[in-house]
Formats: structure tokens, C-alpha cells, sequence
């Protein structure tokens, strides 16, 4: 499976594709991905990129992960505007995935608006939710674990290994249950990456150092 991740900072910070890939290999999937994300920036940003049409036209993916703008999350009419436009211009081949991402530590209550948006465009375009937001509160309820950096936005490097356990189900066709990504997050978050590779993480909008 060949895959293209675009996004921004809750798709860059402790690399969850790269903990896809992991997950894949676990189920010895075979798996490739790149990933185009800039911080703060929107899918409407990303439709203002070269790169962006060059991979998607020429890349030859089989699936492209989009994630909007989270922390403060736009609203539906900026995603279903930005989701649409991707819609138009992904290759028939290239099957559409939507990262819906979580509300911050203090907005638990934005995370219905944020959900039903991303449901609303997945109906719209034929896409498939990868709902990570969905599976966010009940985990973080049950288990008690840290979902979240310092600044009670980006993820916790357990948040990130949820989330990428949450869309590697998603794209291999499987069950996602609430105790079985618990323990897919926490076999994911004890993984070493290469010490050369830097995790930058997020805080008051700038990059710094996990």
C-alpha cells in the first residue's frame, strides 16, 4: 500500500505515519508513505502547493490521509470546502482518507462539531473517516492515559500511536474496538525511532524539541 499523508503538526508530531508503517509491519503489510504537512496550515493551504498536485496527480497512491485544521478547528464549511477540492483533483485510483483529529484538553465538547464535519464530508465525497477523535475521549476516559503535549493541543507520544493505530485499522479494513487500540497505542508508543530522525513537537506555535 502506497499512501500520501497531508496535513499539518497533528499529523508531523511524533510522525504518526511512520507508527502506520509499524503497525503495518506488524501485520507484515507491505507499506510506503510520504507526507506533506506544514504547521498550523489547513488543507486549504495545502491545495496552494505545487507539491501537492504533483504528488497527487503523479505519485501513483493508492490512498491520501487529509487532515484539516484542528486547534481551533474552522468549522464544517471550511472542511467541506478544502475536502471537496481534493475530491476534484485525487485521481480515480486514489481512495480518500479523512484524519479527524481530537478537540483540545479544555473543549471536550468541540468534539462533536469537529466529528460530525468530518462525517459530513466523508458522505459527500465517498471517503472513509479514519475517527481518531471518536476513539480519543472513551480511551483517555478508560485508561487514564496522557492524550496530550504540555499544551493540551498536539498529542502525547501515546496520543500519536493512537491515532496512527486508529488509521491503520482504518485503511486495512479492521475492527477498531476500544481495548484492542489501547493496546496497539502502547505496543506503538514503546517503539524506538532512529535516534537521527528529530521529533519536533508544538508548542505556542512554534517548534521545539520532544
Amino acid at each position: 500500500m502506497k499512501v500520501l499523508f497531508i496535513g499539518n503538526s497533528h499529523t508531523f508530531v511524533h510522525y504518526v505515519p511512520l507508527r502506520v508503517k509499524w503497525f503495518f509491519e506488524r501485520q507484515n503489510e507491505p507499506f510506503e508513505f510520504t507526507m506533506l504537512t506544514h504547521p498550523g496550515m489547513g488543507l486549504d493551504y495545502h491545495l496552494k502547493q505545487s507539491q501537492t498536485y504533483l504528488n497527487l496527480l503523479y505519485g501513483n497512491y493508492d490512498e491520501v490521509v487529509l487532515q484539516h485544521n484542528a486547534h481551533p478547528f474552522p468549522g464544517k464549511s471550511s472542511l467541506l470546502e478544502s475536502g471537496k477540492a481534493f475530491s476534484s483533483l485525487c485521481p480515480e485510483k486514489t481512495k480518500i482518507y479523512l484524519y479527524m483529529t481530537w478537540s483540545e484538553k479544555n473543549n471536550p465538547e468541540g468534539q462533536k462539531i469537529m466529528s460530525e464535519a468530518y462525517e459530513e464530508l466523508a458522505k459527500q465525497i465517498n471517503a472513509t473517516v479514519c475517527p481518531v477523535g471518536r476513539y480519543w475521549w472513551p480511551i483517555k476516559e478508560k485508561y487514564h492515559e496522557e492524550m496530550y503535549f504540555s499544551d493540551g493541543e498536539h498529542s502525547s507520544i501515546f496520543g500519536a500511536s493512537l491515532s496512527a493505530a486508529v488509521i491503520a485499522r482504518t485503511l486495512l479494513g479492521l475492527e477498531c474496538d476500544i481495548d484492542e487500540l489501547y493496546k496497539d497505542a502502547k505496543y506503538l508508543e514503546a517503539i524506538k525511532q532512529d535516534q537521527r530522525l528529530i521529533d519536533l513537537v508544538m508548542k505556542d506555535g512554534s517548534l521545539e524539541l520532544e
